[in-house]
């Protein structure tokens, strides 16, 4: 039995408002007009989140999680004689190398530091290669919190004449990501995380005219880029197969919410808040962050161990009282991470640090 009054410190999923939740009480059938349009509505809003015009870039709606939609991508667009330059600096870029390897995707993958932003100047060496085709990487690297500079690395991706394909699965709606005037090629997000859904939906914001050369590329049936965006433009609204209706209705209330609240903007300052609010009362408690400030992202911090901490009994006592953190020990370091999205308020996070205050209180005992 779960409590439903639990607050999530995660990237995601994460703790979504009483008017997302209330969204998924509804039923719709996938072959209603009602439900064509809630459909066509949400691909259009998707569009202007992402400044992207409608005429240059398509909204494609792919059921599953978030690497659902990173994998449809890759497997969709990469021909055999082409080849994708994986820029990874965390786990998520090291699964763009798996998935590539699965679906015998022509790649090669860079490791660079989980704790630092990708180097501009380390990465336009292989960037320029004549053998790379395409330029895949992430743009909000939760496994230690980094945010890479997206400007620089799109100038240099468009300098050398190169594909881009960006994973903004914690990015996207936390910062300002304007599409078309980055050249970014294709665009990966999804239903949670910075838009406050639910899990189950992943969306990709592609290039037209890239995504049309694509017709005959895909390694799999159900991950088909090109088809599931041939089908929705010829049957506005439609899924290929089953689509996740409940999810749907909430990321249509939840981008909805966000905006009347003030839109990206007015998200990222609150993350921006909330993320301050929680480092500097880590800090007054001993704990220092793992990521230099300059490379910092504002959906999640990652903080060291202090000298003799036990993580499990930290972890224990705020579920117990209501929070969730991110579970979980990096492979390099002895850390972990709190996450700052989702509905949290300023209560929450009051609460969160009267009871950290009172945790530091007993281990001083």
């Amino acid at each position: 039995m779960t409590d439903d009054s639990r607050v999530l410190l995660t990237p995601g999923p994460l703790t979504t408002s009483e008017q997302v939740k209330a969204c998924m009480t509804v039923d719709m059938g996938t072959r209603d007009q009602e439900y064509y349009d809630l459909a066509e509505e949400t691909r259009r809003m998707l569009l202007d989140l992402a400044k992207a015009d409608a005429r240059n870039y398509a909204c494609i709606l792919i059921p599953g999680s978030g690497t659902y939609g990173v994998e449809s991508v890759l497997s969709s667009v990469v021909k055999a004689e082409e080849k994708v330059l994986i820029l990874s600096n965390g786990a998520y870029g090291e699964r763009m190398g798996q998935i590539c390897q699965k679906a015998k995707v022509p790649y090669e993958i860079v490791h660079y530091s989980m704790i630092h932003k990708l180097d501009v100047k380390e990465v336009e060496k292989q960037i320029a290669r004549a053998d790379i085709t395409h330029v895949a990487y992430v743009h909000s690297e939760t496994t230690a919190g980094v945010l890479n500079d997206i400007t620089a690395l799109q100038e240099l991706i468009h300098r050398y004449h190169k594909v881009s394909i960006v994973d903004a699965m914690s990015s996207f709606a936390a910062v300002d990501i304007a599409m078309a005037d980055l050249q970014i090629d294709y665009l990966i997000a999804s239903s949670n995380k910075c838009l406050h859904g639910v899990p189950g939906l992943a969306f990709v914001i592609a290039n037209r005219y890239h995504l049309d050369q694509c017709g005959d590329v895909a390694h799999s049936l159900s991950l088909d880029l090109y088809a599931q965006y041939r089908f929705m433009e010829d049957n506005p609204g439609a899924f290929r197969f089953t689509s996740p209706t409940h999810v749907l209705r909430a990321l249509y209330g939840a981008i909805k919410e966000m905006n009347a609240m003030g839109g990206i903007a007015a998200r990222h300052d609150r993350y921006v808040k909330l993320q301050r609010q929680i480092r500097e009362a880590m800090e007054k408690q001993g704990f220092e962050t793992l990521v230099p400030q300059q490379d910092q992202g504002v959906v999640i911090t990652t903080f060291l161990y202090p000298q003799g901490f036990d993580f499990i009994s930290f972890y224990e006592y705020f579920k117990a009282n209501g929070f969730l953190l991110y579970r979980g020990k990096l492979s390099d370091y002895d850390a972990f991470r709190i996450g700052n999205i989702g509905a949290i308020s300023d209560e929450d996070v009051e609460r969160f640090i009267s009871l950290l205050q009172a945790y530091g209180k007993e281990e001083d005992r």
